[in-house]
């Protein structure tokens, strides 16, 4: 990456109008020179933007003050913007904003894509719950905007009765960042959530599917899930287990014909589901969830209909590893991976074939077991499947 040590000025010019006084609204206007895109976090509310040129204008509301915009590029390290509880009068407020030049060079360094992930007790640079070290998690900053495109990303760590699932959380987070500043997709599109409950597994596929409804067949929906699932002992039916539940009352878990069912009666263009996860009973360690099973059970996993894709991790009785070196699951490591290595720009096709070849070939070496990621695809979609891109 070409670091370049440099002074940037963002004069923050903070305007209140009386349409946004009524609607306890501030506008905030960022002013000043701009050589690339720029990714801005507003608070910790999750919310994000991408600032293409400046000025810029962004609204928040009343009751978010007080608030820190932060700033993010791959050339340039960018002061953060406190905006105070009342930071308006009659003649406004001016901030200036610049690089710390002093740190830029080591922090520059610091986040920097690297082949190899540097020891757990070196590790101190985290971004926003991201740890920048492992080279994975660094999106590149491609300045698309896809207004049409969702995603719905939902990590299921920590369980309350079986064992925890390690790293979802990272996973989810980091392909947070990729939905936004590599493929495009504007903040308030990409919805993470995380350790949820059937019901609110339920509501935040409805929540999302609500808002894409409103763009009649146009929205474009990525949905990834990392977590366990479970099959039923009995039907051998596949199921997300929610994080409160042990999976031996299936009643209580989310079952993969109703989750595809509910996203094949939508009206979107496309739907991509990617489940890192795997439905034998198994955890990423490879041992059961329940003990009492003793061996794993080869799932009947639903077919998806309509114009549902689904990418898998596994096949059959298989278990859904961890890359213990990467901090993510196998499947998603290599995932993020496609995305960053091609900024994005990969079709479907690619990432299925190059996420394939690699799972396969790093589990057999890291854990002497076999994990084959699957792809299925509906009848009637044929090769069509093979040109889906995600950065339009």
């Amino acid at each position: 990456m070409n670091c370049r040590i440099a002074i940037a000025i963002i004069v923050a010019m903070f305007c209140v109008s009386i349409a946004a006084e009524a609607a306890k609204t501030e506008k905030i206007r960022l002013t000043g020179s701009l050589r690339e895109p720029i990714m801005m976090t507003v608070g910790t509310t999750g919310r994000t933007e991408v600032i293409q040129a400046l000025p810029y204008t962004l609204e928040v509301r009343k009751d978010e003050l007080p608030v820190t915009l932060s700033f993010k590029s791959d050339n340039y390290m960018y002061y953060d913007i406190n905006v105070p509880k009342k930071p308006f009068d009659d003649a406004g407020h001016v901030y200036l904003v610049k690089i710390d030049e002093s740190g830029m060079n080591m922090m520059a360094v610091a986040a920097a894509s690297r082949p190899v992930a540097p020891p757990a007790e070196s590790r101190q640079t985290v971004v926003k719950g991201i740890d920048v070290t492992y080279g994975v998690n660094n999106a590149p900053l491609t300045g698309r905007r896809n207004d049409k495109s969702f995603a719905l990303i939902i990590a299921n760590e920590e369980y309350e009765y079986v064992s925890n699932v390690d790293n979802a959380s990272n996973d989810g987070l980091a392909l947070k960042e990729y939905c936004i500043k590599t493929l495009g997709m504007p903040g308030e599109n990409v919805r993470y959530v995380s350790n949820l409950t059937y019901g609110k597994m339920r509501k935040a596929l409805n929540d999302v599917l609500s808002v894409t409804e409103l763009l009649d067949g146009e929205a474009r929906l990525l949905v990834y899930y990392a977590g366990h699932g479970i099959p039923d002992n009995k039907t051998k039916g596949a199921y997300l287990l929610p994080v409160d539940a042990d999976g031996k009352d299936t009643d209580i878990c989310f079952p993969l014909d109703d989750f595809y069912g509910r996203l094949s009666s939508a009206r979107l263009s496309q739907c991509v589901v990617m489940l890192d996860a795997c439905f034998s009973g198994a955890s990423r360690d490879g041992d059961m969830l329940i003990a009492a099973r003793g061996v794993k059970i080869k799932p009947k996993e639903a077919e998806p209909t309509g114009n549902i894709v689904v990418f898998s991790a596994t096949a059959g009785d298989e278990a859904a590893y961890s890359h213990p070196h990467e901090g993510h699951g196998l499947f998603t490591y290599y995932l993020l991976k496609k995305l960053q290595d091609s900024k994005g720009k990969a079709t479907l096709g690619d990432i299925s074939e190059y996420v394939k070849e690699n799972v396969a070939l790093q589990s057999r070496k890291l854990n002497g077991q076999a994990q084959t990621p699957t792809l299925r695809v509906p009848a009637g979609l044929d090769n069509e499947w093979k040109s889906i891109k995600f950065d339009r």
